[in-house]
Order: structure tokens, then sequence, then C-alpha cells
């Protein structure tokens, strides 16, 4: 969205308006603020007038909105032209931020490696002396962590980035449970249901987990679930690796559906699939 040459009737078409209209505009707004307007009427398809706080503007608009809705918009970029772009109301947070699912990825991303990176010292000392012999891993991590101020800092953090962009998601939610595998690296999971209104228990499950084993050994986990029916999948690119759990979870698993390459899609985990679905 964005001032424009393009107008007619009450609205008129003067450049000189148009610049004085831009030129308040841009002294009263600061990129990255939130704004909402009212359609006023359609221009044409996908253009049309809105009043934000009593300018006028004219406006790309991506959604179907009719004269004497409200919608929102974010001010993408000041100069040399005005550009504001529309976004779902639902995309903002009670503070009234915008809450962008691949910024707050970025963070996420961000955040884990500092987190991991922070904690290995601690980590691996702890777990090296006591192998797993807590049988609460979640409190058991935790008291570890809090030996360190920064890494316990960083884990919130990480953390709060995995609600922010769960607010956002609307078929997917991601969680970040390094406790389940506390040696491990670069560690997700992505929980996508497909649900059945009608009948609940009709619904589909799908969770992938992913983590990296050093020094390089990527190990996803896909599970399907749908009532009353249960199986997983490994996905690895180890040769050996796979075929030493493959006999393993065999073995101790009926629910197990065998071993496969991971693709290269998930090669960098399940985030970017997470996005897409949402």
């Amino acid at each position: 969205m964005k001032i424009s040459k393009y107008g007619s009737g009450q609205y008129g078409n003067d450049n000189s308006r148009l610049s004085s209209r831009a030129t308040a505009f841009q002294k009263k707004y600061r990129v990255g603020e939130i704004l909402k307007g009212r359609l006023l009427k359609w221009e044409r398809q996908t253009l049309g007038w809105v009043e934000i706080n009593s300018q006028t503007l004219l406006a790309d608009i991506s959604s179907s909105p009719v004269p004497g809705d409200t919608l929102a918009f974010i001010v993408h970029q000041l100069y040399p032209d005005i550009i504001l772009k529309e976004i779902d109301p639902n995309d903002i947070s009670a503070e009234g931020q915008f809450l962008n699912p691949v910024d707050i990825t970025r963070q996420f991303v961000t955040k884990r490696a500092a987190f991991e990176a922070q904690s290995r010292t601690v980590i691996n000392k702890f777990y090296r002396q006591a192998e797993a012999t807590c049988p609460d891993k979640a409190e058991s991590f935790l008291k570890i962590i809090e030996s360190d101020t920064q890494s316990t800092i960083l884990l919130f953090e990480t953390l709060k980035c995995v609600s922010l962009l769960n607010s956002s998601l609307k078929t997917a939610t991601l969680h970040y449970m390094p406790w389940l595998m506390p040696i491990a690296l670069n560690q997700e999971i992505v929980l996508k249901i497909k649900k059945d209104e009608q009948n609940p228990d009709n619904s589909f499950y799908e969770l992938f987990y992913a983590f990296d084993l050093s020094p390089s050994s990527p190990m996803r986990f896909k599970i399907m679930y749908k009532k009353p029916q249960c199986g997983f999948k490994l996905l690895a690119d180890s040769q050996g690796t796979s075929l030493l759990l493959s006999s393993k979870l065999k073995e101790s698993f009926p629910e197990y559906l065998g071993i496969e390459k991971i693709p290269a899609y998930f090669a960098g985990g399940f985030l970017s699939d997470l996005l897409g679905s949402s």
C-alpha cells in the first residue's frame, strides 16, 4: 500500500495535495508501526481508498473487504515512497506488535544456537557423570541449566520465541524440549493436527522431531497417530546409524514403520515446512 497518483471524484488527483499528505504522514509515523484504517471505497480491483487517522490514502489491498470494513497495516517504508503492508489482525499481539512468523522463526533459530552453545559445558559435564538417572528429565535439566545464569536467560528467550511463533500459527505448533535429548543440537518438535470438527476422534496427528547428534549426524522422527493406530518412521543420513537403530527399534516397538533417508527439504529441520503449512 502506498500514496499513489491515482484518484478520482472527491479525493482528487492533485499532486501537491498528495505531496502534502505524504509529508504529514512521514512526520507522524515510523517504520514498523501498526495502523488501522477504514475502507472508504474501491478505486479498482485490489486498489482502494482508506482512511487512517483522518488521512485519506490510496491502498493496495490483498484481502476482500467491503466499504466500511476496518483493516490493519504495518508501516513498511516511509522514504522515498510511503509503503504500508496489509496484515491479518490476528497476527497482532495484545501489546500491539505484529507477529511476523518468518521474523520470529529467525529469532528462534538465533536464540536456540546461542543457548546450545552457552550450555554445552554444564550439560556435557553433568550427563557424563549421571547418565540420565533422574526420573524427571525436565526438572533435572532445568536444575543443571540454572547453574549458569546466561544459559538460563537464553533458554527462556528461546522459549519466548516459541510462544510468540505459536500465537501466530494456525494449523501447527512448534515445541522446544531440549531435556528430551540433552546432548543433541538443533532440536525442534513440530505438531500438525488435521482436525475433524464433526468427529474429533477421527482427527489425524503428525509429530516431527528433529535433532542433530555430534559431530554431524542429523536424526528425524515422524510420528503419525489416528485413533486407535500409531506409527513412526526414522529418517537418517548415516547408513551405519540407520542399520544400528533400525534393528533395535524394530525389536522394541511394534509401531515402528521403517527407516528412510532424510529428504532435502527436511535437511535443516521442519521449520520451513511448519511456516508453509500455517
